[in-house]
């Protein structure tokens, strides 16, 4: 017997297999977890500069509240 290959599914046939489940078989297979990635320096470098960028901006905005008040 031939040893068969284990490949992943792909996005269209996991499409139609959720689309296809009954409304508490979707609730038991979307309760299933997911691990945490592991992410490597530049998508931690782009991470950290998009909250440092929502910090500014947020200044930005207290800031443009705080000089229409007055």
């Amino acid at each position: 017997m031939p040893k068969q290959e284990l490949t992943q599914p792909s996005a269209s046939d996991q499409t139609w297999v959720l689309a296809s489940l009954e409304h508490d078989q979707l609730v038991k297979a979307k309760k299933h977890p997911i691990p945490r990635r592991n992410l490597n320096g530049p998508e931690l470098v782009v991470l950290w500069a998009l909250r440092i960028y929502l910090l500014f901006m947020m200044a930005v905005v207290a800031y443009q509240v705080w000089t229409a008040a007055h």
